[in-house]
């Protein structure tokens, strides 16, 4: 891939400018590319810095879905886990999941056994057989399998299997490549600073470059904006009448990797929090699981305030450490503890919070907003998704939105569900092997995009997850390979000394 410039952007008009570079923003650019329109994506940031690189790994299959009886929501994300599947077979791998049973009630074996088997009918046809299975485990073998991690009088296990994406950063890396390779534009560390509006229409966007140091206007038809968090600002810079009170409010997630490993399953652990706790988690579900040799424990939830910074260092550590708590008082033959933490994820997703309490209830509908229709200002699209799974699905419906401004050019149809994802050079190297990791940072900074040292470590290598720099020596180790970049990319002693800092921070990492 090649980044575009700011000259290569003002060039042209474009049918189509998505803002935002994770997973909805690259999969909306992959969806219209496929439709044939001129298509442009920008990103502030690096490709996938906020909450799409920050996640559990998990594509659902909806078996959640059974007990609201949801059954067209359960067919969707059946289909989507298989198109996931299909499409990046050697990233999308299926995981057994178990969750403990107890009494003979709603939250025992009959109750799930009947889930299981609702869930397998509404999926037939549309999930891939990879994933089909669900069903229930006898006491004995739920206790053998949870590994001394089952609580007492548990009564049996249901199991069932979801996705695990095994790299993150390459699932998203695929879908920029097939966006790139379909004629898109695309460019990390290009800040959009307003939106451009002609009377009831937006026009585009005004965009810096960061990298190179210019302002310029992008023009397009339509603007989808799939910014997350960031939407409503956004969004008001346009159409300032409106503000962001149409938009959810967001929640930090904490999800945790942990240097152990409990089980070969995915691992449900219910909260015992009681009410009267500063968040009330009773009998919230936890997973532990399991993902190269180590664990992804996940998914804590705190209220965020607007415009509150999920990758603070500080509230990242206090979030970490509350979650760390949670799960030890969920199941103390964890025993975890502080040091067993080599990576901490956080992101901003949607969320209902009850001020009072200080209470989160995670969203579970996706916001898709045509702003033509509800505001009466052609131009603009905004997309807010809730998870992983469905952002190809989300995005057709705001490719399917812009048609009715932009006109239908070659119909993807379901063309974006059978078009597997290109493969992308494989990210895994290691500290301590000097070829390895060369090729790595050669490949990020020359194909990737990759422009600063945060790029390389969190995002076009497994080397942050994975502990590359925890303990004794990380800082040490993080000054080196900063070096190898500088002297690949030409950095000056100050730029290598931003660079070096800027990393630091992020990783958690302070002078020894």
């Amino acid at each position: 891939m090649k980044r575009a410039s700011l000259d290569d952007l003002t060039a042209r008009a474009y049918d189509v400018l998505v803002i935002g570079g994770g997973i909805y923003g690259a999969m909306a650019a992959r969806e219209a590319v496929l439709r044939g329109y001129r298509t442009a994506l920008v990103e502030r940031d690096d490709f996938g810095s906020g909450t799409s690189h920050n996640s559990l790994k998990i594509i659902h299959g909806g078996i959640r879905y059974v007990q609201h009886l949801d059954f067209a929501r359960l067919r969707a994300s059946a289909r989507e886990q298989a198109f996931w599947h299909s499409a990046a077979p050697d990233l999308i791998r299926p995981l057994e999941f178990l969750i403990p049973l107890t009494g003979w009630g709603a939250k025992g074996p009959g109750a799930f056994a009947a889930a299981a088997l609702l869930h397998g009918a509404a999926a037939r046809g549309a999930g891939a057989r990879a994933f089909a299975g669900a069903g229930v485990f006898t006491p004995k073998t739920a206790r053998r399998r949870m590994n001394g991690l089952a609580p007492a009088g548990i009564t049996g296990a249901g199991h069932w299997r979801d996705g695990q994406i095994d790299d993150a950063n390459r699932l998203l890396l695929a879908t920029l490549e097939a966006a790139a390779s379909g004629g898109g534009a695309l460019a990390n560390y290009m800040n959009v600073e307003t939106l451009l509006r002609d009377g009831q229409n937006i026009t585009g966007a005004r965009a810096h470059d960061e990298i190179g140091g210019a302002t310029g206007e992008v023009t397009a038809r339509i603007v989808l904006c799939c910014t997350g968090a960031g939407t409503g600002d956004l969004v008001a810079t346009g159409l300032p009448e409106q503000g962001a009170q149409i938009f959810p409010t967001f929640a930090r997630a904490t999800n945790l990797v942990l240097n152990c490993r409990f089980s070969d399953a995915g691992l449900g652990l219910v909260s015992r929090s009681r009410s009267d706790a500063v968040i009330d988690r009773g009998g919230r579900m936890y997973f532990l699981t399991p993902w190269r040799g180590l664990t992804i424990a996940g998914t804590h939830e705190s209220p965020a305030r607007p415009g509150e910074n999920p990758r603070d260092r500080a509230q990242m550590a206090r979030d970490a450490a509350a979650f760390l708590a949670e799960l030890n008082h969920a199941c103390p033959a964890l025993d975890l503890r502080q040091e067993d933490i080599l990576h901490i994820h956080s992101g901003l997703i949607p969320a209902d919070i009850d001020d009072a309490r200080a209470n989160v209830a995670r969203s579970t509908r996706d916001s898709l907003v045509d702003h033509a229709v509800h505001h009466g200002v052609g131009g603009l699209i905004s997309v807010i998704g809730v998870k992983y799974t469905t952002a190809r699905l989300v995005c057709a419906r705001a490719l399917d939105r812009a048609e009715t401004q932009l006109g239908p050019k070659r119909r993807a149809g379901d063309a974006s569900l059978d078009t597997a994802l290109p493969q992308v050079a494989d990210s895994d190297c290691r500290i301590d092997d000097a070829a390895s990791l060369a090729l790595r940072l050669r490949t990020a900074v020359d194909v990737e995009m990759a422009r600063s040292l945060s790029d390389l470590v969190l995002r076009r290598s497994l080397l942050a997850e994975t502990g590359a720099f925890a303990g004794a020596g990380g800082l040490p180790r993080l000054r080196s390979l900063a070096r190898q970049m500088g002297e690949y990319c030409g950095w000056d002693a100050t730029r290598l000394a931003r660079e070096v800092a800027a990393c630091a921070e992020e990783l958690g990492l302070t002078a020894e």
